[in-house]
């Protein structure tokens, strides 16, 4: 039979055992049931390889197990939610148990803040099970070349030199320069927790590019960051938050200096709710002179080059501004110089130089905090996408490598 023939009828056949093993899914027996099949479908016989079906491969048995349940859990979560949406009786329907609105408004808003909850929490699970999914199945670590051991015994002053591009030199002092403390902070995630890991958000979402589409969401910085989103998901397993709120439009104009004011306070919410984040991400484009043009060849394709910014919370002259304080600052620098030298090692000048800036830009609310630029206004949508890839195996080379 041709092998993918084969192959495809075992994965229908598998989905079959899959959806009726659902029901034993909160059971003790699920993890014991699945190795049973496997094992009677994939295993050897004792007298030779006459009852395998890939004879001489020897592959794990839990990482078949995880994901097939995480498979059985996202169609049951699917089914689950489906139910409800068709409606039900009592408590679980919009309108109550005689088809009327028994409490007036105050009910319909807990009905709606609870339907918001619960497609949250479906949202979850789902990312949940497909991060999961890539972690039971096959390392998810980059294969990745390693430059930083040759930046560890620079001095200040040379690597400012080699790695950013500070207007201000003063506004970064050279305690926080040290490139062997740097480069030896480990910025690996702790993925025991579950849950998000990382959370991207857009402080200015309406950046678009030279060919975006006017009122198309997807061809702007948002757009990015779902496939940015997707790609740490579902090639590398990391789990990923993106919010998609509008922060400089909040007052149905473009307002691009209270939009920090607004993210702020978004993002504080959004990690109160998920403790479990680790890594956030503003993702932005730059503003750069129409004549310039910040792209290079990657694999073939013409991509847009990235910048990552560090806030120093300083004036040009390096004096500490009163009204902004931030105690994640190095931490800040180490993401940024690890990520930047995963993507210079990689993908040569896909990487601008990291620039310094004056500013905080809400990078203090936690220690792995990033601000990316990805092209500017005159790079296309196309250039600006063919970046994600890139810039997502430069991230995970620095977070899941130990």
């Amino acid at each position: 039979m041709n092998k993918k023939i084969r192959d495809k009828i075992l994965y229908i056949l598998a989905w079959i055992i899959m959806v009726c093993a659902g029901i034993l899914i909160q059971t003790g027996e699920t993890d014991r049931l699945w190795q049973i099949i496997y094992r009677g479908v994939y295993d050897n016989t004792a007298g030779g390889n006459a009852g395998s079906v890939r004879s001489g491969v020897d592959t794990d048995v839990e990482d078949y197990v995880n994901y097939w349940e995480s498979q059985v859990r996202e169609v049951c979560d699917d089914g689950i939610r489906d139910a409800g949406k068709g409606g039900g009786s009592g408590a679980l329907t919009e309108n109550g148990a005689d088809g009327e609105n028994s409490s007036g408004a105050e009910s319909a808003g807990e009905t709606e803040n609870t339907d918001t909850a619960d497609d949250e929490a479906v949202k979850a699970a789902k990312t949940q099970a497909r991060a999961e999914r890539v972690r039971g199945s096959e390392s998810t670590v980059p294969v990745m070349a390693d430059i930083s051991s040759s930046y560890i015994g620079m001095d200040p002053d040379t690597l400012l030199s080699y790695c950013y591009n500070a207007t201000y030199p003063k506004c970064v002092k050279s305690d926080e320069l040290d490139a062997e403390d740097l480069l030896g902070k480990d910025m690996s995630l702790d993925m025991s927790t579950g849950g998000y890991k990382v959370l991207i958000y857009h402080t200015h979402s309406s950046e678009a590019y030279a060919d975006s589409r006017s009122g198309e969401v997807d061809d702007t910085v948002v757009g990015l960051g779902q496939q940015l989103a997707d790609i740490l998901t579902d090639t590398y397993g990391i789990p990923v938050y993106h919010d998609t709120t509008p922060y400089d439009m909040m007052t149905g104009t473009l307002d691009r200096n209270a939009s920090y004011d607004y993210s702020r306070e978004g993002v504080s919410e959004i990690l109160a709710e998920h403790p479990e984040i680790e890594v956030m991400i503003d993702l932005h484009r730059d503003g750069v002179p129409d004549d310039t043009r910040l792209v290079t060849e990657v694999n073939g394709n013409e991509t847009a080059q990235i910048m990552l910014i560090n806030g120093m919370c300083r004036d040009e002259e390096g004096n500490d501004v009163d009204y902004w304080s931030n105690d994640n600052k190095v931490d800040n620098m180490a993401f940024a110089l690890q990520t930047y030298l995963a993507g210079r090692g990689n993908y040569g000048d896909i990487m601008r130089k990291i620039y310094i800036s004056t500013c905080r830009y809400n990078m203090d609310l936690m220690p792995h905090a990033m601000l990316a630029e990805i092209g500017a206004q005159t790079n296309t949508i196309g250039e600006a996408r063919n970046a994600m890839e890139p810039f997502a195996a430069m991230l995970a080379k620095v977070l899941l490598e130990q």
